[in-house]
């Protein structure tokens, strides 16, 4: 069945590895959305959209495993699973914003506060667009010159989205290495766990990031490269790593980002040392 031309997927899809990791994600879905009734963190709404996301694509694939040329599960995976990771990467985005201004320190922020979650968002819902209109051309595409066109948008999304991470990742580390210093530490909410919880923040970063690489990767090989036609690749450097991203931001709650949200705290007359 996996050379059928009729085949979509060049390979069958495992419904006991899709119903299995769906339903991971599930429970993890749920359980973001407990914590955000429980702390009233909104911003962890987009994680929960995220993982529903991932659910119904995953589900999706299960349904194909029954007929592999059917086309609407095979839509509905490929643009729910492609664009599920630019839906976390507004949650992380949000979360960031949401730490600088709690710190009391926003000022240390080398992008001002007020733009910064608006910039990388506005960021992400361009990507959306542009990867979710290739993914649309794509999967409707039979000439090689379609398939090509298609795949260079979404090439193109992708390459943005590392991008702004990129600059993303630059904005939190400079904040970071502001706010760690002695006579800044020292005025810090501790219950905000801001060190700890920025490393989380970091490390969800490189996992999204890992996962663009791969897809950059996947569709410049194109239909009939390796990380197309076999399907462990999706689980391993994506899928897998969406699961681990949704697993380490459920510990962000514990953070009170809502401590000093409205209050700039002086710098103890070392403003240049900032």
């Amino acid at each position: 069945m996996a050379s059928d031309p009729k085949n979509l997927y060049g390979y069958v899809p495992s419904n006991i590895a899709s119903i299995a990791v769906a339903i991971i994600f599930l429970i993890l879905t749920l359980l973001h959305l407990w914590r955000i009734i429980a702390t009233r963190q909104w911003f962890g709404m987009a994680t929960v959209v995220g993982g529903v996301f991932e659910v119904i694509g995953l589900a999706a694939r299960a349904v194909s495993h029954h007929d592999v040329a059917s086309t609407g599960p095979y839509i509905i995976q490929v643009l729910l699973i492609l664009l599920a990771p630019i839906i976390f990467s507004a949650a992380v985005y949000m979360f960031l914003g949401r730490l600088i201004r709690a710190s009391g320190y926003p000022q240390l922020s080398f992008i001002r506060i007020n733009w910064l979650t608006k910039l990388f968002v506005c960021g992400d819902i361009i990507c959306f667009l542009i990867q979710g209109s290739g993914a649309g051309k794509l999967v409707n595409a039979h000439k090689s010159s379609e398939i090509t066109s298609a795949q260079n948008t979404v090439l193109g999304g992708l390459g943005l989205q590392v991008f702004f991470f990129c600059i993303f990742l630059l904005c939190a580390i400079v904040f970071h290495k502001r706010v760690s210093k002695p006579h800044v530490a020292r005025n810090l909410d501790p219950s905000l766990r801001l060190s700890m919880t920025l490393y989380s923040l970091y490390f969800c970063s490189v996992l999204i990031i890992i996962r663009n690489i791969y897809r950059l990767i996947e569709y410049k090989t194109g239909q009939s490269g390796y990380l197309q036609m076999n399907e462990w690749p999706a689980y391993v450097f994506d899928i897998a790593l969406m699961a681990i991203l949704m697993m380490v931001s459920l510990f962000w709650y514990l953070a009170n980002t809502k401590a000093r949200t409205s209050e700039t705290l002086p710098l103890d007359d070392c403003h240049s040392e900032a």
